[in-house]
């Protein structure tokens, strides 16, 4: 590049870029003398805070590779450099690399499905935009880095729980290798085997699996990786589940501009907007979400790359990236039909039930009400364009200090409803909230070195700690009724006994009951959300 590239305007996905690009270069270690050369975990290689290094951050080659290709690198950079530096992202993926293939993020030796899925997409997307400007042997080079983590994709497998970005991530990965390595198919199969999988699971209703249910904010990130299977596999049929998704998903865009929340089966608030930006050519209620959304990030009001710390940080960087290349070369498109409309901007009034998400969709005059039932009757209430009520559920404590709380996913839920308010019965179970110790770690490194060595065993003790810290909570003996009454003053009322050694709580704000490393991400609208009992 010649020259410094100025921001694109009315690209809000560039701007965004450039206001965290200084902290993407900043991730990876340059110091070709240094035993870290091209790691992109400062943690490990700069702080020295951690014994090993997060992979997950080698993937920022898709992002940095997109956006050199686009013309949308900000700074004046001579080739040399720019590609050196995407050299060495590829030479940190190769020391990060196990002897069966596997790449990790949480522990040693976790052969993590997802991580490995992740990071090989991310090299193939990084090597397929820039093999024309990449002299032969660094292409060579860069194919035998990644070919040992498709071998993993292929041989292994993620059996700990259904998530379904995760099995779309790896049959990305693998489509991509079966284009470039000119033809492969055992990487085909395994890439049709994950992808049926996905959709042999997809609701009815739009919805893709994450952990038990549906997650707004992870299913966009979901789209991402099935959009470019479509774009480069148009035989697989795949327009009418992304359909389906999409019109899915246009309920959980709020009239405040935020996106999905603790109603969902992860409790994510992030919008990852590449996929679904892609689709608008195509599908015309992705064409108004992503408008809807672009106003959002403008304004904060959602979660989206400026607030990801840094574990999250890579695939929001590399969706955002592909936003901007896709808005870059944006043409306006004939306006849509005035029947294609949000249904939270919708002029009718009606009320929807997704009895296998188990939510249920109120839309009046002049309310918008989210309740999940299956997640204990979670309230978002929005009255005109502002949050009204926003409850995540009864909370409970217990006399050893330990809370419980009626927010957790219980998939045989029943509802019952009539014309003007519904009852939701659940039961109440204990939050497994315990922090990291110095003697936990010291547990976890032993395992981590002996028996974890062994994958069976591995992924024994992960099956065992997702129940735990999930999808099977410990259960209390308190059962709560909450009767929740629709309309623009929407109310409700919770009743339970609470048995001798446990006391009703309340708090300030909304909680999340379970372990999840994506929930809390800040948003504008926090700073006027209220809970409001």
């Amino acid at each position: 590049m010649l020259e410094e590239q100025p921001a694109q305007e009315n690209n809000v996905f560039h701007q965004e870029i450039r206001n965290n690009l200084p902290r993407v270069l900043s991730l990876i270690d340059k110091d070709e003398t240094s035993q870290s050369f091209g790691y992109a975990d400062r943690y490990f290689w700069a702080w020295g805070l951690i014994d090993f290094p997060n992979a997950t951050f080698q993937g920022l080659a898709n992002g940095l590779a997109r956006l050199w290709v686009n013309g949308l690198w900000p700074y004046h950079t001579p080739e040399t450099i720019y590609l050196d530096r995407i050299h060495s992202l590829f030479i940190g993926a190769q020391k990060l690399t196990r002897q069966d293939g596997s790449l990790e993020e949480a522990f040693p030796n976790e052969g993590s499905y997802c991580v490995t899925a992740l990071v090989a997409f991310d090299l193939l997307v990084a090597y397929d935009l820039l093999q024309e400007i990449v002299d032969q042997k660094r292409k060579d080079h860069w194919l035998n880095i990644i070919e040992p983590l498709v071998g993993y994709l292929i041989k292994a497998d993620e059996n700990h729980a259904f998530v379904s970005n995760h099995l779309a991530t790896a049959s990305a990965a693998l489509f991509r290798w079966n284009l470039v390595s000119g033809g492969s198919p055992k990487a085909k199969e395994k890439g049709e085997l994950l992808l049926q999988r996905i959709l042999d699971n997809q609701s009815s209703e739009g919805w893709f699996i994450e952990y038990q249910g549906a997650d707004p904010g992870y299913q966009s990130l979901c789209m991402n990786y099935l959009s470019d299977i479509h774009l480069n596999c148009v035989d697989l049929g795949l327009s009418d589940p992304l359909r389906k998704s999409v019109q899915f998903l246009c309920h959980f865009a709020h009239p405040d501009g935020s996106f999905g929340g603790y109603y969902g089966s992860r409790s994510t608030r992030f919008y990852y907007p590449g996929g679904l930006l892609y689709l608008s050519d195509s599908i015309p209620e992705a064409s108004l979400l992503s408008e809807f959304m672009m106003k959002s990030i403008i304004e904060q009001k959602v979660v989206g790359l400026s607030c990801m710390d840094e574990p999250n940080l890579s695939p929001m960087f590399n969706s955002f990236v592909w936003a901007a290349s896709i808005k870059a070369g944006y043409k306006s498109s004939s306006p849509l039909s005035e029947d294609v409309v949000l249904p939270c901007r919708s002029r009718n009034t009606f009320r929807s039930n997704f009895p296998h998400a188990g939510m249920v969709i109120d839309r009046g005059d002049d309310h918008y009400s989210i309740i999940s039932y299956k997640m204990g009757g979670v309230i978002k209430h929005f009255v005109n364009d502002k949050l009204q009520i926003l409850d995540a559920g009864a909370l409970f404590q217990s006399n050893k200090g330990k809370f419980g709380s009626s927010q957790f996913y219980q998939p045989q839920q029943k509802l019952e409803e009539d014309r003007s308010k519904i009852v939701v019965r659940s039961q109440v179970a204990e939050m497994p909230k315990t922090l990291s110790t110095p003697f936990r770690f010291l547990v976890l490194r032993m395992l981590c070195i002996t028996v974890f060595r062994f994958p069976a065993f591995r992924e024994w003790t992960k099956r065992i700690l997702v129940r735990r810290l999930i999808t099977k909570p410990k259960l209390w003996p308190i059962y709560n009724s909450r009767e929740i009454t629709f309309g623009k003053n929407l109310h409700f009322v919770d009743k339970h006994q609470v048995p001798q050694g446990y006391k009703r709580c309340s708090v300030n704000a909304p909680f999340v009951s379970f372990h999840m490393a994506s929930k809390g991400y800040w948003q504008m609208n926090d700073e006027f959300s209220k809970n409001d009992p």
